[in-house]
Parts: C-alpha cells; sequence; structure tokens
C-alpha cells in the first residue's frame, strides 16, 4: 500500500489557547491536484503551514497523528524542498534588488537571495535554467524583480519552487492581486503542471482559483473539515452556502467554476 503524502489524525492547532484547526482528519496522496476552500480564517493558511512544517500540532495528550511523505519527524530544509510552495506572502521577504534569475537559485537553498556562502555549480545552473525556460521566463530572468509585474513574480515564485523538481506543489492564495489576465497565465501554468503529473494542493477562497485538473474540494469551516469530496459532488449551491454562510450559486463554464452571491 503506497503511504499517502500528507496523513494527519485528529489534528489540531492552537494559536496563545485558541483553537485554529480542531479534529482533522486527513489523506493527501502524492499526486492528488487538491483544493483547500473556504472564508478567510477558516484554517486553511494553519493547514498549509503545517503541512509544511512551519507550525507544529496541538497534540493535547491525544491520538494527534502527523506524518508527511511518511515520516513523522523531519529535517525542515529537506522537507521544504520536496515541497515547492507558492504564496503572495514570501513576496514580502524578498529584496528588490534581487535578480530574477537568482531568486529561481534561491529555491535550492530555501533562501530568497543567492548569497556569497551559496555555492551554485553548474547542474544547479542548469536546473535554474530549465525552471525558467519551462515557464517561458528568459526574457525577464536578469532583471531585478521590483521591475516585474505581480503575475510575472508569481511566475518567478513558482520556477523557485519547481527548481528542486518537488514531489508536492503547495498553493496558498496563489492569485491574490493579480489582474485578469495575469490570472489566466497562472491558471494556464498551473494547468500544464498538473498534467504533467505534479501534485498539487491550492489552498484558496475563490472558486475562480480551482483549475480545471483539480478532482477533490476539501471545505473547511472554523477550523474543521466541513465536506471532502469530489469537486463535482461538493461544488454546490447547497453545500457553498452553508459554507459561507449566505446564499451563493455557483456557476460553471465547462471545466471552470464561479460562485455569484445574489
Amino acid at each position: 500500500m503506497v503511504e499517502p503524502a500528507i496523513l494527519f489524525r485528529d489534528l489540531s492547532y492552537r494559536i496563545q489557547g485558541k483553537d485554529i484547526l480542531s479534529s482533522i482528519d486527513l489523506d493527501i496522496a502524492e499526486h492528488e491536484k487538491v483544493a483547500l476552500l473556504g472564508a478567510n480564517g477558516s484554517g486553511k493558511s494553519s493547514l498549509i503551514r503545517i503541512i509544511r512544517g512551519e507550525a507544529r500540532p496541538w497534540s493535547g495528550g491525544g491520538a494527534t497523528e502527523c506524518t508527511i511523505f511518511g515520516r513523522r519527524r523531519w529535517n525542515l530544509f529537506e522537507l521544504r524542498s520536496m515541497m515547492g510552495i507558492v504564496s503572495p506572502e514570501l513576496e514580502g521577504s524578498i529584496s528588490p534588488r534581487t535578480r530574477a534569475w537568482d531568486l529561481v537559485a534561491s529555491g535550492l537553498f530555501q533562501s530568497y537571495d543567492v548569497y556569497r556562502c551559496h555555492q551554485i555549480q553548474e547542474a544547479d545552473g542548469l536546473k535554474v535554467d530549465d525552471a525558467i525556460r519551462a515557464l517561458g521566463l528568459e526574457t525577464l530572468s536578469l532583471r531585478p524583480v521590483n521591475t516585474l509585474s505581480t503575475g510575472e513574480m508569481r511566475r518567478m515564485l513558482i520556477a523557485r519552487a519547481l527548481v528542486n523538481d518537488p514531489r508536492l506543489l503547495v498553493l496558498d492564495e496563489p492569485m491574490t492581486g493579480l489582474d485578469i489576465i495575469a490570472r489566466k497565465s497562472f491558471r494556464e501554468t498551473m494547468s500544464l503542471l498538473a498534467s504533467e503529473g505534479k501534485g498539487i494542493i491550492i489552498a484558496t477562497h475563490d472558486l475562480e482559483d480551482i483549475i480545471p485538473e483539480v478532482e477533490r474540494v476539501i471545505l473547511l469551516q472554523d477550523g474543521r473539515i466541513f465536506l471532502d469530496g469530489d469537486k463535482d459532488d461538493v461544488l454546490t449551491d447547497e453545500n457553498l452556502s452553508a459554507l459561507f454562510g449566505v446564499e451563493v450559486r455557483v456557476l460553471r463554464s465547462g471545466d471552470n467554476f464561479h460562485a455569484s452571491v445574489p
């Protein structure tokens, strides 16, 4: 039996005594395409932080289990090299003078730039070039990141996430701040990666962020799993209205979903 990439049992998470996540049971296979959908404050980002090894669950003396790629204990550098992440929050950690090529290369070291202590071997440089080329970003690679548009920057972060050929891509509200054209380009990039077999977890509050290749949707509400199942079964008027606490109409155009609040 193949071990799931993510296996949580009765997982809870607290900040200063406040329950952020409660009694989470979750299995995600390595090559699955999954969306975590919920309102702001529902616990999506906290769940992503635990998946990334950036936060520890609260055991409370219970039988909490938190296993990632079959292991309970990880060297964080090793774990993050196996799990690429894209999030608007990362952009605040990047110096505006950083060269785009160096930003992508920084993924090799789990930093946000290439520093004197980092040595890039020829094989590493080829990985960086390949990641940039795969996303069609060659003409942007020598520019400082502060000259890139938000959409271009987000695609550079995808290249950074891909430079280690991670086993799983984790996207936390990845389309925040993108205009219509940039969102379309980002979706196309993610669809391409998904079609090539890359496992993807997308955390979002917006149905439009859910690419067609996503097969499973997990609804989060108040730190708990509200519903987990096949995308077509989960994304209904009734379920989304109950999730958000207002009347929601789910509109579908081909393989894309949209939400409308009358």
